[in-house]
């Protein structure tokens, strides 16, 4: 089956997305423009499909998907569903069509469902196998395969998107730089294990194709980028309870209210709620406690969000953490979380220190 005439498979947009350096004095006005760019990249990152195909593979045979000339450095994320045991392989051009598995791109057995994804070495033809010959039962599969043409590209402008972010974040608070970016992790998670915050590009994928919605979509990436964020910020500030999932939550919260997304706070935590069983799949896939945002967590977070008040509560350990220009610009211009009396405490203590 040829791929190319769909929709789904043509090459992304090729616009470079571009990263917004912002005044501090409109950050709050109007929210971190350089977090919009990347909720651009992360849509069009993930819009290269989704094809689906319903196919019956009968007992004793096999069947082929054919992705024409995907270009080197692609990433191809496929999601199975059988209702009975089938082998599934991805092949290169190499194998031609024929259910070769001896040096497969990935090969797997699916019981119910099963998905994966793979960075294409060479560029050419590739294939999607469904092999029922050892099978005594006809099996009905449904294929949906997403695909991202120039994914080192998009890759590294979502990484300098985030970069910028933290570096925006340096304009409000004061704190030891750490890394920010995106990269493919090999394997199912949302944040990479190691030093800072790289966004793994398997958690984009699974998210969209999860939500089918790429606003949910953004709202569940939002919370999981500001959440880490957090996490990093109540570890450098030495908080009593930094470690605790729900300390990050709650932070994750007045620092996304504080700048100005509350209605993707909002959104993530009232489709969470209302739709504990979207994410069950995730769930066993990423088995990440943190992300994506729980139902049991977005009951909090929900509360959280609708609560006014909760940034204010956060001023005493966040005030002074404030640079100093910050400090200045919410005693001209106050804002309604604005503690006024910890701002001129906090100002006129550096005030003494630096006489």
């Amino acid at each position: 089956m040829n791929f190319q005439a769909k929709r789904g498979l043509e090459l992304l947009d090729r616009d470079s997305q571009r990263c917004y350096k912002v005044p501090m004095k409109f950050l709050f006005k109007t929210g971190l423009f350089s977090l919009f760019s990347l909720f651009l990249w992360a849509s069009a990152f993930a819009a290269s499909g989704p094809i689906t195909v319903n196919l019956d593979v009968p007992a004793g045979q096999w069947k082929t998907a054919r992705l024409k000339n995907l270009p080197k450095d692609a990433m191809v994320a496929v999601k199975v569903e059988s209702n009975g045991e089938i082998l599934v392989a991805l092949l290169d051009s190499t194998s031609k069509g024929t259910p070769d598995t001896s040096r497969p791109l990935f090969a797997g057995r699916v019981d119910k469902q099963l998905s994966f994804s793979v960075t294409v070495a060479e560029t050419g033809d590739h294939y999607v196998i469904l092999d029922n010959r050892r099978g005594s039962q006809s099996r009905a599969v449904k294929v949906v395969i997403l695909a991202a043409p120039e994914k080192k590209d998009r890759t590294q402008a979502a990484g300098a998107i985030l970069s910028e972010f933290e570096k925006q974040l340096h304009r409000l608070f004061i704190f030891d730089p750490f890394p920010m970016g995106v990269k493919q992790c090999g394997i199912p998670r949302a944040f990479a294990e190691e030093p800072g915050v790289f966004l793994c590009t398997e958690y984009v994928y699974h998210l969209h194709d999860a939500l089918r919605d790429q606003e949910r979509a953004k709202d569940f990436l939002s919370f999981s980028i500001f959440h880490e964020v957090a996490r990093h910020l109540l570890e450098d500030w030495n908080h009593p309870s930094a470690g605790k999932a729900e300390t990050m939550d709650e932070f994750a919260v007045a620092l996304m209210l504080m700048l100005n997304q509350k209605s993707r706070v909002l959104g993530a935590a009232d489709f969470a709620v209302k739709n504990p069983s979207t994410f069950n799949t995730m769930t066993k896939l990423f088995q990440d406690e943190r992300h994506p945002l729980s139902a049991t967590r977005g009951r909090s977070v929900l509360n959280w969000a609708k609560d006014s008040t909760l940034p204010k509560k956060w001023q005493s350990f966040l005030v002074p953490h404030m640079q100093t220009a910050l400090l200045k610009r919410l005693k001209q211009k106050p804002t309604a979380w604005t503690d006024l009396a910890l701002v001129d405490k906090e100002l006129a203590g550096r005030d003494k220190k630096a006489i």
